[in-house]
């Protein structure tokens, strides 16, 4: 089951997300904006902080989220690029899930597979959460001692941790 605006709200209200938007709460989802932390792997240096990043045809970056989220025990998260952005053909499709218990920066990968070079500007609205209630808790939440997490509490953009 999807949780919906209310539930949204009041996760938001009680530590779920920080900063808390109420202007950023939809429907059934919540949206977030990416910041100024950078990482691509075509550029020199590769890592860099800046309000925005020209992503030309074909190239990836990865980015992490302004926000930082706190997800319960008993619900997971889709993550969603916002459909304007894929009009634009920018995608985010190789990652996009937040496990029960995860918490911190969520880093994306974002590619451009239009013609034309497409200016990304940190705190623009970039994608979507959408909470899942699970049937129970599981056994083993993201973080936990068990777990196999690897970026419980990241903050900024986060490479591959291996």
């Amino acid at each position: 089951m999807i949780k919906p605006d209310r539930w949204i709200r009041e996760w938001g209200r009680n530590g779920g997300v920080t900063p808390f938007e109420e202007g950023q709460v939809n429907a059934a989802s919540y949206d977030v904006r990416v910041s100024d932390h950078w990482i691509c792997p075509t550029r020199d240096p590769e890592e860099f902080r800046a309000p925005r990043i020209k992503l030309f045809p074909g190239e990836v970056v990865l980015a992490s989220t302004l926000e930082y989220v706190r997800i319960p025990r008993d619900v997971a998260c889709d993550l969603k690029l916002k459909s304007t952005l894929g009009r634009l053909w920018i995608n985010h499709s190789l990652a996009g899930w937040c496990d029960p218990g995860f918490e911190g920066e969520i880093t994306l990968e974002l590619q451009n597979l239009g013609p034309q070079p497409f200016i990304l500007e940190a705190g623009r609205r970039i994608a979507q959460l959408i909470f899942i209630a699970m049937e129970s808790e599981p056994e083993v939440a993201y973080g936990e001692p068990g777990s196999s997490s690897h970026y419980q509490g990241q903050r900024g953009t986060t490479p591959a941790r291996r």
